[in-house]
């Protein structure tokens, strides 16, 4: 077979306890593979980056995923998962703000098979105009019934003022308005556009043979059109204060804030989780023991910090009665821009992260995703492992450096009755 490789890198050694090979398609296509030892499973995630970036109707790239796996021109919806589900795997495919994602499992028996469907989902999707209508509908009831929840609101509306003018300021699942409008070949060329070598990642985790399975992925991914999908950064900084409040039916407030975070890359991204992670992960951070151990606001209060490619943030959330919003809000920002922040904190976070982390990866699924995940947002597959290494060298100091961006300033919204 002509070879395909551009590069090729073989790493001498055992790469955390297993064989792990990059592979770089003529195309573009980046596959990251890696030979585990068992009772006979193989996963994988196939990222496409991009996501929603670029979209001309919000919601395109949402539903053009979720009718990936309803049928292609080779293979029905149920052959499709009948492939995979028949050796007890899955396949499933979603969209993100910054990537497709097609995740699947199967057993080393049916690979062949499995490889067969994907490459049909990629090359020959259908898109069928009555699946499409059907997917319209749902996801426009998703949208609807998030409206309900307390705490979905509060993110729609701040996700229109802390992103806003940029791709992150709506949701995956998009708008009502332009849902409405997204017809068949709106799929067609959305998947023409994002579906370019250099903007794939294929990452594999499983008990086959790596020789192997470098030829049986090379062979089917080889096939994808080489090119590339670009788009450029936006990135939206806080630096103003302010808080915007959103009547609703109901008993509880919904208090969410956001804060400046700090980019994906370097030192301080990994002293931003340790901080992360003090601040609102868990029964034992700084919000949970001020605002409900101490203060008797509610029983729920954490803090999250997504990875996306720009304009980082924490977003700080707590629940609370309405007669006590306002001091929650002002407790709240307090705590995450001025709360004291100790060695023990420190000692007691990164135990969390790594441990939840290590915990996380116990699967070749997870393992695949991670080693997809890492390469896609730009610190390369080696973090899959590598992640606790840099957590465990963030110190105090550190973690006080990267807190002075959650003093610039915040954005808040309050759902209230």
């Amino acid at each position: 077979m002509k070879t395909i490789l551009i590069i090729f890198l073989l790493l001498g050694l055992v790469y955390g306890g297993q064989n792990l090979k990059e592979v770089v398609l003529e195309n573009g296509v980046k596959l990251i593979l890696k030979e585990t030892k068992g009772r006979g499973i193989i996963a994988g995630s196939i990222f496409i980056k991009g996501g929603t970036h670029g979209e001309g109707k919000r919601g395109t790239t949402n539903l053009m995923a979720v009718l990936l796996t309803k049928g292609t021109k080779t293979y029905s919806s149920y052959e499709i998962a009948s492939a995979f589900e028949d050796w007890g795997g899955f396949i499933s495919s979603s969209a993100a703000d910054d990537y497709v994602e097609i995740s699947f499992a199967t057993r080393p028996q049916g690979l062949d098979q499995a490889l067969k469907v994907i490459e049909s989902m990629l090359l020959e999707p259908s898109f069928k105009e009555e699946d499409l209508q059907v997917e319209k509908r749902r996801a426009l009831s998703r949208i609807r019934s998030r409206r309900e929840d307390g705490f979905e609101l509060a993110m729609e509306k701040l996700r229109l003022i802390t992103y806003r003018g940029t791709t992150y300021e709506v949701s995956p699942l998009g708008t009502e308005e332009d849902l409405q409008k997204i017809g068949r070949e709106d799929l067609l060329k959305r998947w023409e556009e994002l579906l370019k070598g250099k903007n794939v990642v294929v990452a594999v985790v499983g008990d086959v043979d790596l020789v192997e399975m470098e030829r049986k992925f090379s062979e089917v991914f080889s096939r994808l059109p080489s090119g590339e999908f670009s788009f450029s950064t936006q990135e939206l900084l806080v630096e103003d204060s302010l808080i915007q409040k959103v009547q609703r039916d109901g008993s509880q407030a919904t208090v969410l804030c956001a804060f400046q975070g700090v980019p994906p890359k370097g030192k301080d991204f990994f002293a931003f989780r340790v901080l992360n992670s003090i601040l609102g992960d868990g029964m034992t951070s700084k919000l949970f023991d001020e605002l409900r151990e101490k203060r008797g606001y509610a029983y729920a209060t954490y803090s999250m910090s997504p990875i996306r490619l720009y304009s980082p943030r924490l977003f700080a959330y707590i629940g609370t009665s309405p007669e006590k919003k306002e001091s929650a809000i002002k407790d709240l920002i307090w705590v995450v821009q001025d709360a004291n922040i100790t060695e023990e904190d420190i000692a007691l976070a990164k135990r969390k992260i790594i441990g939840g982390y290590l915990l996380d990866r116990q699967t070749r699924g997870r393992q695949a995703f991670y080693l997809g995940f890492w390469e896609i947002v730009g610190f390369g597959y080696k973090m899959e492992q590598d992640y606790v290494k840099h957590i465990e060298e963030v110190s105090l100091q550190d973690v006080l450096k990267v807190r002075d961006a959650l003093k610039k300033g915040y954005h808040c919204v309050v759902v209230e009755p």
